[in-house]
């Protein structure tokens, strides 16, 4: 039997991502999140009631010493550092929480760990001026300090009839040394499952769309998607989306780590 995975999702805004995706396995067993914003905390504790709820990834070393014993983790940590559209100050924005991340994941030895961000993090500086991809060689060199190996692909909405392409980068590290040879590629496995996802949308004759085209306010006022409107509730609800990590494509990742935790623990592995 494989063993349970106990589970932290840091960075998590409201839990739409990885904690979401994460609720229909059985092997995997979350028991705190954690986001600086009151408006995601509150969401976080409601949704995710057996789960403490950090205040700041920085807080989470002193905070874990009560806690079992971290194997997984998983983090959507802020894009603005990194992204296209921005200023792209890396390691210089303020707003950059891979430091405190690395640090938690080597703090806490977990034997796997799930990182999304959006795909600029491959080429970004590390900061203002320096070479392209300075960053993500930062991070990868900092893993292999740690002891971590990582896998990394981009997916996009758009592979699962999404209205939008809203493409993200995965990262998955695991202990150096621990996956046997003998291990699927990743991208096979995203292929797989990729190709389920559109047998399912033809044997449903799916077309992609919005999930809902109306929000209702807190007066109890329908108002259509994308309309503006001055309802704090609503406003807020759409900033918390708009940075929500896609549950289809953090299961991706979710999906590897339980296949390689099953892989490892086969007899034959041991």
């Amino acid at each position: 039997m494989v063993r349970e995975l106990v589970w932290t999702d840091l960075c998590s805004g409201i839990g739409a991502g990885f904690p979401y995706a994460g609720c229909k396995y059985a092997e995997l067993n979350l028991i705190a999140t954690c986001d600086t914003d009151e408006y995601a905390q509150d969401i976080l504790l409601k949704r995710y009631p057996r789960a403490i709820c950090i205040k700041d990834v920085r807080l989470w070393v002193s905070v874990s010493q009560s806690l079992p014993a971290v194997e997984l983790v998983t983090a959507s940590p802020p894009c603005q550092p990194f992204s296209v559209q921005g200023k792209r100050l890396g390691i210089e924005d303020k707003r950059d929480c891979f430091p405190a991340l690395i640090g938690t994941i080597a703090h806490s030895t977990p034997r796997f760990f799930c990182i999304e961000n959006v795909p600029g993090l491959l080429s970004c500086p590390i900061r203002p001026g320096a070479g392209a991809g300075t960053y993500f060689t930062f991070i990868l060199s900092a893993m292999a300090v740690i002891g971590y190996d990582v896998e990394w692909l981009c997916v996009e909405s758009g592979h699962f009839a999404a209205p939008w392409r809203r493409k993200r980068l995965l990262m998955v590290g695991f202990p150096r040394g621990i996956i046997p040879h003998q291990s699927r590629p990743w991208i096979e496995q995203v292929r797989e499952q990729l190709s389920c996802e559109r047998d399912s949308w033809e044997g449903r004759g799916l077309q992609p769309g919005l999930a809902g085209v109306e929000e209702r306010t807190v007066e109890g006022v329908l108002v259509p998607v994308g309309v503006k409107n001055g309802d704090r509730v609503i406003r807020r609800r759409r900033e918390a989306l708009g940075n929500a990590l896609d549950p289809r494509v953090a299961e991706i990742a979710l999906r590897r780590v339980l296949y390689l935790n099953r892989l490892t623990q086969s007899p034959r592995t041991k």
